[in-house]
């Protein structure tokens, strides 16, 4: 069943075009990531999604309904049903029971229901027994759970979250996967958040859509960069400002590039190669994902490479380990 339905959605930031979407569902019911490098517009469409913006062309339906065009009542009826989580979240200056219990205090919730709510929420992040404390002593990630807990207290339909671990300790980050995914499969909310980790967009999504250049595909993008493409001594190259990448014949100017992991090739002893590319590194993660296996290496940028559990354990990989990158001009994607 389909939540959210976009139809060519446009916004800009003044005179530049953010995003241009023709067409995107959402399901509902289900974790959906959103992918993308910086200034790809991922964070843009996820506050589209909340109508904490308004586009200048476009629909956005929400179950059908497009809430933009809709009556006030029914805008404020979404934003009860609705979660929100930022990356840097607001907090009052008061306790953390004042911040977790906002959102029922305004909808007139008795107090004794309020105290049981808030009581379950903190709980249910990992923060029993701190009502009382003052939310200027929190951690990091202390403080983002809280935002986790405000923004569940009331048991929404759909829970927005931009970026919500990117800046938080791994303890918190695995309390905050554990709660999506329960939220999820226990009370049927809807979750969209924003990542640039691919690894925890695959673990915890049921769709991944990757966000780039203001447009959306399916699936996620892997190896993506930013960077400018120019001429160099008779080849097109895409550079980072850390590597310099031979690409297929382009255009001069600020790109973006991707680059398929299934066709990075890893080699020992790279011998002859008619590749014009071949980066050195060493290997810095090792996941094992559907019948396949995900070799990331630094090799100037983190690069990763896509291969058989077959050929993984021929080659018995280790963390640590240097080797060589090779892949052809002609896999590289230029946007």
């Amino acid at each position: 069943m389909t939540l959210f339905e976009i139809e060519n959605l446009i916004f800009n930031y003044g005179e530049r075009r953010v995003l241009d979407i023709a067409d995107l569902h959402i399901g509902k019911g289900c974790i959906t990531a959103l992918t993308g490098a910086n200034g790809s517009g991922k964070s843009t469409l996820m506050m589209l999604l909340g109508h904490l913006l308004h586009p200048a062309g476009g629909r956005i339906l929400f179950e059908g309904t497009d809430l933009n065009s809709g009556t006030a009542s029914a805008m404020t009826a979404f934003r009860r049903r609705t979660g929100v989580v930022l990356q840097s979240p607001y907090l009052f200056k008061s306790t953390v029971e004042g911040n977790v219990s906002y959102p029922l205090r305004v909808c007139g919730t008795p107090k004794e229901e309020t105290a049981r709510l808030v009581k379950s929420a903190l709980s249910s992040v990992g923060l029993p027994g701190f009502e009382m404390r003052r939310c200027a002593e929190l951690s990091g990630g202390e403080t983002q759970r809280v935002a986790l807990a405000r923004s569940i207290v009331m048991r929404p339909d759909l829970l927005l979250l931009d970026e919500p671990m990117a800046n938080v300790d791994a303890s918190s980050q695995a309390v905050m996967e554990r709660v999506l995914l329960e939220i999820c499969r226990d009370e049927g909310t809807t979750v969209i958040f924003t990542t640039h980790n691919l690894d925890r967009a695959y673990r915890l999504a049921d769709e991944v859509v990757t966000v780039l250049e203001g447009t959306v595909s399916a699936g996620a993008m892997e190896n993506v960069f930013k960077g400018a493409v120019y001429q160099a001594g008779g080849d097109w190259v895409f550079d980072t400002g850390r590597i310099t990448i031979v690409v297929p014949e382009g255009k001069d100017g600020s790109h973006t590039a991707s680059i398929p992991p299934e066709s990075i090739l890893i080699s020992r002893k790279p011998g002859s190669t008619s590749a014009r590319n071949v980066f050195s590194g060493r290997i810095s993660a090792i996941q094992e994902r559907n019948g396949s296996v995900d070799i990331r290496v630094e090799a100037g940028e983190s690069l990763t490479s896509r291969i058989t559990t077959q050929s993984y354990a021929g080659m018995e990989l280790k963390l640590g380990e240097e080797i060589t990158l090779i892949f052809k001009a002609e896999s590289v994607k230029i946007y």
